[in-house]
């Protein structure tokens, strides 16, 4: 069984007799011979007069052999079939019914079609694989039955395209065929029967069955006689375009390079030059940090220009005037690094082609062309139909490869701070393009960021381990307390001796509570809580009503989450969560800023408190210039945002169910470092053996000692701000002689030296403290600030 176009048809071959015959188009002739008005009718009489001489070419059945000795006769057989004076312009031929050889064709034909050595042009897909083909025989033959026998005109001409390759160039052009069937006749044989309306009515409704009409209609009985004319028409442009949609539909026909070079072959055909140069870029802008990704297919390799380089060429004209752009000659243009290149490759004309959508350039198209003047305005306008098909393309592509990098960045790298964000895309993008986007996607490059200062602070809860342990203590004591007097009742003693053997491991584990909590006693006591104690009092309840409701009301008194007595507790986490709140807000709040005057890394955790890790420096951005007044920026700020947490955190005192306050550090390094993205941790971290000192540091430091003595550096109501070098503390000096003037300190400032710790020696420490006179949480003149820092200027 074969299938063409889901017809189903079992034949392997033409059933049907076929006839070449010039009978029909004789009769024709002679009726032209007696039409003395005919324009046409000497010609005619003289065709008739010489075929009288012909009886070889009058017969109902011809042998092509025959034709051989009769060409001037043939010619003017054929010039009422081809009109003579269309012979150089016209591809038409005459064929035999249903065979594939002509015997009579144009020159034009001839040339293009019958002479592939002079031409170079190779027949391509001139015929349908051979079951198709088939198919259309068939189909064309029972269409002809019906219409010559049974009156009924079904027919409708399936046009065959094929196309033809310069086997020099490889330009292609494309031509579909018509057939005209007028002077074929069919000939029934004895074994015809005709079929009734009825079997006519339910044979069309069969289309797809070519099995069941030889089956109704059966071809062998009958005969095809006559000849067939085929008329051929250039649809390069119409076939080219269409199939140019069609492969943009085609999500990754621009993303690949076979997909490209597809479309880079329609493209040249269109345009009918076999050289071109065909490029295609998908960029918003040339100043863009992340262009180089998949769809960056131009004329000129990204290795031999990035797209920062066609900043200010004739691309950046192109976009942003939105207008085509033709260059004649770069030969004739001022010397650039865009003009460069081209010359180098060999290009000398030109052109550029914006891709708009939605009044948004997405892209462009380009083509080039190593002959000067060798592209212009009507080729390219060849193509404008497909111009916003491209930008469609352009824009769907990018819009799904921007939701894949993002995918990739949140699964590999999770939420990572805008300003360092144009990393990371062009980390996967780079790598997207070398591994061909293959879905065991891994990133392997490291995200280094090189030369940056570090800001360190810290505002800590202070004593909460301590106030922690408290509230454990207490909760945990209360919870025994309730649970011993209710077991304590003589009855419940006397009458479940087991309840003797809990009473005194209550005992014993307020004993132990009261003494101080070691590692492990609040998970024992909770377990025995649990286990022990919370069994018995269901048995009690169960037995006893007057117990049912004293321990329903212990059983009340119980967090029913966690399922322990958590009063002290809970005031304790509440207390500790508003003021981590309060500082974790007024960060947030304060960064948003920070990042308008200069855009730098951020990040920040919560523990017993907030502390929060920022870097800045030329390595973390693009398009921007850093400057050291942006650290001095970043630096003050800090001052300014610990001083702000601290009177707000004074200020909610009275609302605290446990007392808590803060004390606040600062760490100050002024050496360049290396950061880099840690993927196991999915956190950045410095880079680097030298740089390592600054991270223990960090670690240790809130319990850094004044040396000589055992008091904290870190106190409430103080900032510590805690340096390695004398020149790196007058700059701080500076900020700390304004905070006064602006009495957001107090004039009490302490110089004091560390005790070493082990890893980080020779640490000294500026210690502040914060003017409390003042509680408005309103910020420094922003004019008096600005003017200080000096981002006034």
């Amino acid at each position: 069984m074969k299938e063409g176009d889901n017809i189903k048809c079992t034949l392997s071959k033409i059933p049907f007799k076929v006839s070449l015959s010039f009978e029909y188009l004789i009769n024709d002739i002679e009726k032209i011979a007696s039409d003395l008005k005919h324009p046409m009718n000497l010609m005619a009489q003289q065709v008739i007069s010489m075929l009288d001489n012909k009886p070889e070419l009058k017969k109902a059945e011809i042998d092509l052999s025959s034709l051989d000795n009769n060409h001037e006769i043939l010619n003017k057989l054929m010039a009422f079939v081809i009109n003579p004076l269309v012979n150089q312009e016209e591809l038409s031929a005459v064929f035999p019914p249903f065979a594939w050889e002509p015997f009579y064709a144009t020159e034009y034909f001839k040339k293009l079609f019958l002479d592939p050595v002079k031409t170079n042009y190779l027949v391509s897909h001139i015929l349908p694989e051979e079951d198709k083909m088939l198919v259309l025989v068939l189909f064309h033959a029972y269409m002809l039955i019906l219409d010559k026998i049974y009156g009924i005109d079904l027919y409708q001409d399936k046009p065959l395209t094929f196309k033809l390759e310069d086997d020099k160039t490889k330009l292609v052009r494309f031509y579909s065929s018509r057939i005209n069937s007028q002077y074929i006749n069919i000939i029934p044989s004895e074994k015809h029967r005709k079929l009734s309306d009825e079997e006519l009515k339910t044979l069309v409704n069969v289309d797809n069955d070519l099995d069941y009409w030889n089956k109704m209609i059966p071809l062998e009985n009958y005969e095809f006689r006559g000849m067939m004319k085929i008329d051929y028409f250039d649809v390069t442009y119409d076939y080219v375009i269409s199939q140019l949609k069609s492969d943009l539909l085609n999500r990754s026909t621009i993303i690949t390079n076979s997909g490209f070079e597809k479309v880079k072959g329609w493209i040249k055909s269109l345009i009918e030059n076999a050289e071109l140069e065909v490029g295609l870029i998908g960029i918003t802008d040339f100043k863009s940090s992340y262009n180089k990704n998949f769809i960056w297919k131009s004329i000129v390799p990204y290795e031999e220009l990035s797209c920062e380089d066609y900043a200010g060429s004739i691309y950046e004209e192109a976009f942003v005037n939105q207008k085509i752009i033709i260059t004649d000659d770069f030969n004739e243009q001022p010397g650039s690094k865009v003009v460069e290149a081209f010359l180098r490759r060999g290009i000398r004309s030109h052109v550029i082609v914006p891709l708009v959508v939605d009044d948004t350039v997405v892209g462009a198209l380009e083509f080039g062309c190593a002959k000067p003047g060798n592209l212009t305005m009507i080729q390219v306008k060849r193509l404008l139909e497909v111009f916003p098909i491209f930008a469609i393309a352009i824009n769907r592509s990018k819009t799904e490869w921007n939701d894949r990098v993002k995918a990739i960045i949140q699964k590999e790298f999770t939420a990572i701070h805008p300003t360092v964000e144009w990393k990371f895309k062009e980390t996967v993008q780079n790598l997207l393009n070398a591994e061909s986007c293959e879905s065991d996607f891994r990133v392997t490059e490291p995200i280094v960021f090189n030369d940056v200062i570090p800001i360190y602070g810290a505002s800590d809860i202070r004593g909460s381990s301590i106030e922690r342990n408290k509230a454990i203590q207490a909760d945990l004591t209360d919870q025994l307390m309730m649970v011993k007097d209710i077991l304590s009742s003589d009855k419940i003693l006397n009458d479940i001796p087991l309840v003797s053997n809990l009473f005194f491991k209550i005992s014993q584990y307020l004993k132990s509570v009261e003494e101080g909590l070691k590692a492990g006693d609040e998970m024992a006591v909770i377990e025995f809580l649990k286990s022990e104690i919370q069994p018995i009092l269901n048995i009690l309840k169960e037995r006893d009503n007057e117990l049912r409701s004293i321990v329903d009301s212990y059983f009340a008194k119980l967090d029913p989450a966690l399922g322990v007595y958590y009063n002290k507790r809970k005031d304790f986490e509440d207390s500790l969560t508003m003021i981590n709140d309060h500082v974790s807000d007024i960060l947030d709040k304060e960064q948003v800023q920070a990042q308008l005057v200069f855009p730098h890394y951020f990040e920040k955790y919560r523990t017993d408190g907030i502390e929060y890790n920022a870097y800045i420096g030329q390595s973390l951005v693009k398009k921007l210039t850093y400057n050291k007044v942006y650290l001095n920026n970043l630096r003050l700020w800090q001052l300014l945002v610990m001083i702000k947490t601290a009177r707000k955190v004074k200020e909610i005192q009275e609302s605290l169910k446990t007392k808590l306050d803060i004390s606040q550090l600062i760490l100050v390094h002024s050496a360049p470092l290396s950061i880099a993205f840690r993927q196991d941790e999915k956190k950045f971290d410095v880079d680097g053996a030298y740089n390592i000192r600054y991270e223990i540091t960090k670690k240790r430091i809130d319990k850094a000692l004044i040396k000589g003595s055992k008091e904290r550096v870190t106190q409430v109501g103080k900032i510590a701000i805690i340096y390695s070098y004398a020149e790196e503390i007058e700059e701080y000096k500076r900020y700390i002689d304004f905070m006064i003037a602006q009495r957001f300190i107090t004039n009490k400032v302490e110089d004091i030296e560390l005790e070493d710790l082990k890893g980080a020696s020779g640490l000294r420490a500026l210690r502040i403290e914060v003017d409390f006179n003042k509680l408005s949480s309103e910020g420094i003149d922003k004019a008096k600030y600005e003017e200080f820092i000096g981002l006034d200027h």
